[in-house]
């Protein structure tokens, strides 16, 4: 009995091989070829983001060359060489940058464009937006650099989205929208002088703020001179100088009483010295 349960499952098994072996060797197949070809797109890739890099490494090398001849042809070849790499995207950016410098709106709006549609990092994607919403504002294409802007949503741009954006509402004459914007991007790069400048000047007037010109102060009347002015100067009279000192000191006022034992005064003393050669002023002046 056990011997003929054995050949069942011989035979069952056989029965299964039958139904399902050339689904499992090719499943086998696939798996090794699945395998290997993994390793050899790997492999593929890395040689081609290796390509990519010299290839780019050489184009800013020729953009920082006076000739920008060289590094246009460079940057065109890498674009359409390599268009998923995302040096193909840096070098858009860039070739649109040396476009800008040349005055060439028109290709610069193309670079960038390109770099929008084949980018495949979101970043570098909002980058090229944000960098074509200032060529159409540059270019008075207001409402198509608005239209750009509400795509850029990395928030590492956001402080320069705000502020293009306030610029945006100024040049529409909406201030207002344009403070609000100013202030978003002001607090998203976290304090700049230049944002706090425009926020400043769009701050609305108060008395407070507001200075009133200083009122210039009257002009002196001129100093009228008199008729006859003393040779002496006014500020000061000179100190008189008897024309013989008393031994003793100046009398006292009156109120005093003299000592007793004092001794006798000479037969003329002068009350108030005067002058030797100058006489007393008629005209009191401004010092005494």
């Amino acid at each position: 009995m056990e011997q003929y349960t054995d050949d069942e499952r011989v035979e069952d098994l056989r029965k299964w091989w039958k139904e399902n072996g050339a689904s499992i060797l090719i499943g086998i197949a696939l798996g090794v070829i699945a395998i290997f070809g993994w390793r050899y797109w790997s492999s593929h890739r890395d040689a081609q983001a290796e390509i990519a890099s010299r290839a780019y490494d050489a184009f800013v090398a020729a953009a920082e060359k006076p000739d920008a001849d060289q590094a246009r042809q460079r940057g065109q070849a890498l674009t359409t060489d390599f268009p998923q790499s995302p040096y193909a995207t840096l070098a858009a950016l860039r070739l649109a940058k040396l476009a800008l410098d040349g005055g060439d709106h028109a290709a610069a709006s193309q670079q960038l464009e390109w770099a929008i549609g084949n980018a495949r990092l979101d970043e570098l994607r909002d980058i090229a937006r944000l960098r074509l919403a200032r060529v159409k504002f540059a270019a008075g294409q207001t409402a198509e650099a608005e239209k750009l802007l509400e795509g850029v949503t990395t928030a590492s741009l956001n402080a320069e989205r705000e502020e293009l954006k306030g610029d945006l509402y100024l040049a529409g004459k909406n201030p207002d929208a344009a403070r609000t914007a100013y202030a978003a991007a002001l607090a998203a790069s976290g304090g700049n002088r230049l944002l706090q400048l425009k926020l400043d000047n769009l701050a609305p007037a108060t008395p407070e703020t507001v200075v009133s010109a200083p009122v210039a102060p009257p002009s002196p009347p001129e100093p009228t001179q008199p008729e006859s002015a003393p040779a002496v100067s006014a500020a000061a009279p000179a100190e008189p100088t008897p024309t013989s000192a008393p031994a003793t000191p100046t009398a006292r006022p009156t109120t005093e009483s003299a000592p007793a034992a004092a001794p006798a005064e000479p037969a003329t003393t002068p009350t108030e010295p005067t002058p030797a050669s100058t006489p007393a002023p008629s005209v009191s002046t401004s010092g005494q």
